[in-house]
C-alpha cells in the first residue's frame, strides 16, 4: 500500500512539475498497476524462501 501512494505522489509531482498541471486519474491508474506487481514480486519472493534449496 505505501509503494502505491508512493508511486502516485511521484506521478503527481512529476506531471505538476513537468506540464504544470495534474493527471490525477493517470496517476491512479500507473500506481496501482505499480503497486500490484510489487505486491505480485514480493509474494512470489516470499515463496521461494519458504521452499528452500
Amino acid at each position: 500500500m505505501a509503494e502505491g501512494i508512493g508511486i502516485f505522489v511521484g506521478i503527481v509531482a512529476w506531471d505538476v512539475l513537468s506540464v504544470g498541471e495534474m493527471e490525477l486519474l493517470k496517476a491512479s491508474l500507473v500506481a496501482t498497476a505499480g503497486a500490484l506487481v510489487w505486491y505480485g514480486v514480493r509474494c512470489w519472493l516470499t515463496s521461494n524462501r519458504r521452499k528452500g534449496p
